[in-house]
């Protein structure tokens, strides 16, 4: 078993050893800090995701100032259109007061009298009514045979 062994190895037969095992294996490994080219780039990384977390910042600040401002104009022109119809209902209700005070007037009305030809009355008189014969029950409702009652009795 020995010399098969020997067979299949490579290193035994350097000849027919493949390519990889005739070049030596050279690791490298890093100790200690970053250079100072990772760091400045990891300080740059950094900077960048900064200024982009103020940029939004700023931005969505801006863009709430924007809102706040336009409501506050819209208020304003609102209150000033509600400002103008007060102003115009007021006016419109002082015309009113001065119109109905004119037309309540006793002189006012006179001069309306006059201009119609009205005149007061000759003389006065009343009129009276027989009493009424129609008749209603108790839900409020004519009552065609209380209303006959009373029709025959006011006759007798």
């Amino acid at each position: 078993m020995a010399s098969a062994e020997r067979a299949y190895r490579y290193d035994a037969y350097p000849d027919y050893a493949p390519e990889r095992s005739r070049r030596s294996s050279v690791r490298a490994i890093r100790t200690g800090s970053p250079s100072a080219t990772e760091a400045n780039a990891s300080l740059l990384v950094t900077a960048a995701k900064l200024a982009a977390v103020v940029l939004v910042f700023v931005a969505a600040l801006c863009f709430a100032r924007i809102a706040l401002t336009n409501a506050a104009v819209t208020t304003m022109i609102e209150s000033d259109a509600l400002s103008a119809q007060i102003s115009e209902a007021r006016s419109s209700g002082v015309g009113l007061e001065m119109e109905q005070s004119v037309l309540s007037s006793t002189s006012a009305l006179n001069a309306a009298v006059k201009r119609l030809g009205m005149a007061a009355p000759a003389e006065v008189g009343a009129l009276v009514l027989d009493p009424d014969v129609v008749a209603t029950d108790a839900n409020g409702e004519l009552s065609l045979s209380d209303s006959v009652k009373n029709v025959v009795g006011a006759r007798s």
